[in-house]
């Protein structure tokens, strides 16, 4: 999801855009403290598009950077003794067209990296704060760059308030950008800590030392070759199963496979960190610091491994940025063959997630280059273009900015070929990203209650709406130097083409929802039979198999009750008994005796005729012909069973149903796929998706749970709450809302491939604006 390593980072590119300011060398240069350059910091001279540029590596902190020929010639005059006036004096002389601000705004900058110091008592602070996202976004929202270079931005403020007599807007602006400072500042660094947070645990060196021994023939020539070959022809094998691993895959919609998931993609992750480590030290560079990292919640384990940008050969950096995914594509090539071959059901299936989480799943993330992760690295490091995303993204914004609002493009260094490609490839990313991170955000809100949404709502405010200020403010303040520029001109087409925007983006959220609206479904028999026991008792014998087919009237098993059996028996020789004293009372002419004897003989035959239908009740036959359903029929063999519990169910498997429960919400969605008649993808938790038309509503809606299986108590969708007392209905839980029913039958061809009891969801179409579904989402979300 978000950068796993600093195995290629970008290095940070330490340099002053042209037209910084507007100052004349004949001005009086703005006050500044003296500043000398880290002596830990280590340059090395390097070509990258046939351009030299200089490369630094901190010793003490590990970080690395990048400076151009003129950045560093102005570095190299910091020796903490020559003033800002002498080193742009000392420029000039050597040729080097940079005024006073430029140098000013290159040593803010050098000083807020912590690759320059400025002395003490000289009106600069001595520490700043690390120029981490929380920091950056709120800089350039107030025009600075950081905390650390405050009273020279000032001193440049005054000075321009001088040169074009602007006192008191200057003030005002000054003065609101220190209110301001006070309070976004933090907030806005807050914000980024809600989003990702990162710990460092351990050195990475000792544990990659520890495993290079063992995974030395990897990074071998020949190792390479081999597991190169491997993976090839594992993932050819698995492109022609495509389609029972997409069976695998679409099981991810089990929630009660998620622990194990989670499990097994945090165990990846530690592997592919390590491939990172353990390949650095292969070429002999240094590991640093691992830990773990959160990014939406997610967690993610890091290894520093940035001095591979000391390596001169391409090759080698490359393939320490890649090591990770190397690693993981063997694993998930190996997993893929435990996958064809092992017997079992669920090691099968395990190893078929491992497949997908090591394999495709990091093919498309960390290789994928519109990404800021290895994929992306190694192509900035082949195309020799450093910090890609940064010169593609300065060049596109400005071909935007040219095309939208007239204003000039910044000045760039890269040319031919080099410059189109940076192009495009920013705005792949753009729109990439902006389909990622969106779905990521709306992920997170929907599982994370409260807290997802929080971290929903700091994601926003610190991926669009800061930029989109800071962008605004750009456009509305922007001022060039040329006879034909007209700023009154300049901001109305600004004007305009705000308002075509936000028409086009009515447009939009006014159009139908491309989306789908998800009903809850169960799979159920169709004219099913469960038998339930008649009476107390005890299972005397089991006449059938679980899985056999049995035909109506056929006995399933017998119970015994020796005292129903001993009452019938009893009542049988009361009765003959009886029909005897009828037969000599009405004999002997004692009419009224015989009257009573013959009343009471019809007593007993009526309870006999009772008791022998109870008897005969112990035999459990089939109603209908079907297919004995129930797993455990064996195990019942001389158990005790009370009355009215489940002993044998029998059913059709070629003869299933759907049971689909439609809330007030979804009425209107429901009724209009029904009147169009169009057939509706299902999807199950299970992965098998079929496609079936929808019948129509029973009349009324109902509280009862229409499934047990779709009650939230058994991680159902449907929310329920205990029954009322007065309550007929025999089940403990009821629906929390009324919902109507509808049952859709399966041909035998559907219900082959689905199983009672599964659950899934029926796909509508959705019938609201996407305004309004993103408001409901939203008031869902926070109620």
């Amino acid at each position: 999801m978000v950068n796993q390593n600093d195995a290629a980072r970008d290095v940070p590119q330490v340099e002053v855009a042209s037209g910084f300011g507007q100052m004349s060398s004949a001005e009086s240069p703005p006050a500044a403290p003296k500043v000398r350059l880290d002596p830990d910091l280590e340059f090395t001279v390097c070509e990258v598009a046939g351009v030299t540029i200089f490369r630094a590596a901190h010793s003490g902190t590990g970080q690395h950077f990048q400076f151009g020929a003129a950045e560093h010639y102005i570095a190299s005059l910091l020796d903490g003794e020559r003033s800002t006036t002498q080193i742009v004096e000392q420029a000039q002389r050597d040729g080097l067209d940079w005024s006073p601000e430029d140098v000013a705004d290159f040593i803010a900058v050098l000083v807020s990296q912590k690759i320059a110091i400025a002395e003490r008592g000289a009106g600069v602070a001595p520490e700043s704060p690390s120029p981490d996202v929380a920091l950056d976004a709120s800089s350039e929202l107030l025009g600075e760059t950081t905390d650390a270079d405050e009273s020279t931005l000032d001193d440049r403020l005054e000075s321009a308030t001088a040169t074009h007599g602007k006192n008191d807007r200057i003030g005002i602006l000054q003065s609101l950008k220190r209110m301001l400072s006070g309070w976004v500042a933090p907030f806005v660094k807050a914000c980024s800590w809600l989003i990702s947070l990162r710990f460092p645990l351990i050195n990475a060196n000792g544990p990659a030392n520890a495993l290079l021994p063992f995974t030395r023939q990897l990074f071998t020539p020949r190792g390479v070759v081999v597991a190169g070959a491997f993976i090839a022809i594992s993932m050819t094998f698995a492109l022609f199963q495509r389609r029972e691993l997409a069976a695998e895959l679409m099981r991810i919609f089990d929630s009660q496979l998620w622990i194990g998931m989670l499990g097994i993609w945090a165990v990846m992750k530690l592997v592919h960190e390590m491939g990172h480590a353990v390949s650095a030290r292969w070429h002999g560079v240094q590991v640093g610091k691992a830990g773990i990292m959160f990014f939406l919640l997610a967690p993610l384990a890091y290894v520093d491994v940035t001095n591979a940008w000391r390596l001169p050969n391409r090759q080698s950096r490359a393939s320490i940025a890649m090591a990770g995914v190397y690693v993981e594509l063997l694993v998930s090539s190996i997993a893929y063959w435990i996958w064809c071959w092992h017997p079992s059901e669920v090691a099968a299936h395990w190893a078929a997630q491992i497949f997908f989480i090591a394999g495709p799943a990091t093919l498309l993330v960390n290789a994928n280059p519109l990404l800021r992760l290895d994929g992306y690295y190694v192509l900035s490091d082949w195309t020799d273009i450093p910090n890609l995303r940064e010169q593609g993204r300065k060049l596109f914004g400005g071909w935007l900015q040219t095309k939208l609002f007239a204003m000039r493009s910044p000045a760039s260094k890269l040319s031919g070929w080099r410059r189109g490609f940076a192009s495009c490839h920013a705005a792949a990313s753009v729109v990439f990203q902006c389909v990622w991170m969106g779905g990521l955000i709306i992920v997170v809100s929907m599982w994370a209650g409260p807290v997802g949404l929080l971290m929903a709502m700091a994601a926003i405010l610190l991926w669009v709406m800061l930029p989109s200020i800071k962008f605004a403010s750009k456009v509305w303040s922007y001022e060039e130097s040329s006879d034909s520029f007209s700023k009154w001109s300049h901001r109305r087409r600004a004007i305009w083409t705000c308002v075509t925007f936000c028409f086009l983006a009515q447009f939009l959220v006014t159009l139908p929802s491309p989306l789908s609206r998800p009903v809850p479904v169960v799979v159920r028999f169709a004219d099913d039979q469960i038998l339930r026991s008649p009476v107390d008792g005890f299972v005397d014998q089991v006449a059938m198999q679980s899985g056999d087919s049995v035909m109506a009237g056929q006995v399933i098993l017998e119970l015994i009750d020796h005292e129903l059996v001993a009452e019938r028996d009893a009542t049988q020789l009361e009765l003959d008994a009886e029909e005897i004293k009828w037969q000599r009372h009405e004999g002997m002419g004692e009419l009224g005796l015989a009257e009573a004897a013959k009343q009471k003989s019809e007593s007993l035959r009526r309870s006999l005729e009772e008791l022998n239908a109870q008897v005969d009740s112990l035999r459990v036959v089939a109603q209908r012909d079907g297919e004995i359903l129930t797993t455990d029929l064996d195990d019942l063999n001389e158990t005790y069973v009370r009355a009215g519990e489940e002993l044998v169910h029998v059913g059709v498997r070629q003869r299933m149903e759907l049971l689909v429960s439609v809330g007030d919400s979804d009425l209107d969605a429901y009724r209009s796929t029904l009147q169009k008649n169009e057939p509706m993808q299902v999807l199950f938790r299970g992965g098998e998706i079929i496609e079936v038309h929808p019948e129509k509503l029973q009349p009324r809606a109902s509280r009862q749970v229409p499934h047990p299986a779709l009650a939230a108590t058994v991680d159902g969708p449907l929310p329920v709450t205990p029954a009322k007392k007065q309550s007929q209905s025999s089940d403990p839980y009821e629906l929390l809302t009324p919902r109507f029913q509808s049952i859709v039958p399966l041909t035998p061809a559907v219900s082959d491939r689905v199983r009672a009891g599964e659950t899934g969801q029926m796909a509508l179409r959705d019938q609201r604006s996407l305004g309004r579904r993103f408001w409901e989402w939203l008031s869902d979300d926070a109620t």
